[in-house]
């Protein structure tokens, strides 16, 4: 890419044949991270820990003059939030800011800036469910490739069959399984797989916890998706998909959530469940400084003109409780 932006990168700005110039960018800072993230603004530490502790088990019986039977909770597991500042920089020359920007009026260009900041940070919280099955994946900006770290408190991906109980007890998984079939593809009984999936997963001392899945998240367009949107609105009016039977009509209504950004792994799906999505559980963003656009910056020696967008933020997780997800492959 041209930095500055020279009359010779951009030739039609100052051909006056042209009249008009149409700037075709990108969507004004979505926010569809805020859907399916618990969001923490103001940080102001550059490394944030969080930990946990657990509740106890279940009481016991005590018999006549007896003791009663003493227990303590459990420590949870930690993770750190290390705070990573994302950018970019738009440059023009003197001359194509004062005989094409300006001339045709069109000084908003400099917001592209802030959407490429606001665009990338729903890639990167996209990329943690694209890759929610490893521990680790490798990034690529404009800036070059590096890797990232994606495990969660117990050191596990988000989507694992092996997720650690911090009192020592049965691990516990959040794969889609109908205790055959792991990995379902999205149907009628994988929807009803994920229930089974969620309402076997237990809290730091091996009670049950509470589950209620009412949000699918997907890879938007591809066949998960236009194929949720057939059972779900199915089920919405009280049918089974691909059946005459009606007994769909006691299934509860549920949301989706279709994210462009997952682009490689379209076949996954994921359901989790949205009274969850707190500061426990599920997926976290902390935001230690919003999008900030800067400028002009004029140089001296040459005139260029500079626009800067920045945005300090790290994501990731503790507990993945309260969401289950599927490679949608129909095998382990």
């Amino acid at each position: 890419m041209p930095n500055p932006l020279s009359l010779t990168d951009a030739v039609d700005l100052t051909n006056i044949a042209i009249q008009d110039v149409w700037i075709k960018g990108s969507e004004k800072d979505s926010q569809f991270y805020k859907d399916y993230y618990n969001v923490e603004t103001g940080v102001v530490d550059y490394e944030v820990r969080d930990s946990s502790i657990s509740g106890l088990g279940y009481a016991g019986r005590i018999t006549e003059n007896a003791a009663v039977t003493a227990a303590s909770p459990v420590q949870g597991f930690d993770k750190t939030y290390t705070q990573v500042q994302y950018g970019i920089l738009m440059s023009f020359t003197k001359m194509v800011w004062f005989f094409g920007i300006k001339k045709r009026k069109i000084e908003q260009i400099v917001e592209e800036a802030r959407s490429a900041v606001a665009d990338l940070r729903e890639l990167r919280c996209a990329d943690r469910l694209d890759q929610s099955y490893n521990t680790t994946y490798n990034a690529t900006d404009i800036s070059g490739n590096y890797l990232v770290t994606v495990t969660g408190g117990d050191a596990a991906a988000y989507i694992s069959a092996s997720h650690t109980r911090e009192d020592g007890g049965t691990a516990w998984s959040n794969r889609v399984t109908d205790g055959t079939t792991v990995n379902m593809d999205f149907e009628y009984d994988a929807l009803k797989a994920a229930h089974r999936t969620a309402a076997l997963q237990v809290g730091p001392t091996g009670k049950p916890l509470n589950i209620n899945l009412d949000t699918l998240v997907v890879s938007r367009g591809y066949a998960v998706h236009n194929r949720a949107v057939e059972i779900l609105g199915a089920i919405n009016r009280g049918w089974i998909p691909g059946s005459a039977n009606r007994d769909a009509s006691g299934v509860p209504n549920y949301k989706i959530i279709a994210l462009p950004w997952i682009t490689t792994n379209t076949a996954y799906w994921w359901m989790f469940d949205s009274t969850k999505k707190g500061p426990r559980y599920g997926l976290q963003y902390k935001e230690a400084m919003p999008i900030s656009l800067e400028g002009p910056n004029v140089v001296f020696k040459t005139g260029e003109i500079q626009y800067k967008a920045t945005s300090v933020f790290d994501l990731g997780f503790s507990d993945a409780r309260g969401w289950c997800g599927s490679r949608g492959t129909n095998a382990a």
